[in-house]
């Protein structure tokens, strides 16, 4: 699926919302390795970002081509500062109607709206692709982005204790999240 708009920043920037393409693969990559720094609530490393370019290229190429998936990023001055995207929780007919979310937003970018304006992107391309249900995982602690989502409706059903184990030997809880479409 492809994506486009823009919008205005809360700090007044214009911030293009689109598809991202295979040329943008290897600052996908960076952005995924940097915004897995910023914070201890992305399920993965910085290190652990191991996909190569070529492979992130076919990845985005896939997705760009597919009526049920979409990867939205979020561009300011020319610089990928936030990144989105769903895809089908299992490829059966049982599940067809479920769709799993996730989302990045650099630091420096939190709280100029850019998360809530590419999660409505989110929601209408879910729509759009006939799903009726999405979902994603948000870890304990992480109150700006549950905020975030029951903004937009998701409710919690569920946790997962001791989902994630963390370098330093400490334990994370994930609070499974879902919204009706």
């Amino acid at each position: 699926m492809r994506y486009y708009r823009k919008i205005r920043t809360k700090t007044g920037k214009t911030c293009i919302l689109r598809t991202p393409a295979a040329k943008d693969a290897e600052e996908i990559l960076a952005h995924m390795r940097l915004t897995s720094g910023d914070t201890d609530y992305m399920l993965r490393y910085p290190d652990e970002i191991t996909l190569s370019v070529k492979d992130e290229r076919a990845l985005l190429e896939r997705m760009a081509a597919s009526p049920n998936e979409i990867m939205i990023a979020g561009e300011i001055d020319g610089k990928l500062v936030a990144n989105a995207g769903f895809s089908p929780v299992l490829p059966c007919e049982k599940a067809r109607h479920r769709a799993d979310f996730g989302i990045s937003v650099q630091r420096a970018y939190w709280g100029q709206g850019i998360g809530s304006a590419i999660l409505e992107g989110i929601l209408d391309s879910a729509r759009q692709a006939g799903y009726r249900q999405i979902e994603l995982d948000v870890v304990s602690g992480n109150e700006r982005g549950a905020a975030l989502y029951r903004k937009f409706g998701f409710r919690t059903y569920g946790t997962l204790e001791r989902a994630c184990l963390l370098r330093d030997g400490s334990w994370q809880t994930l609070y499974l999240m879902v919204r009706s479409l």
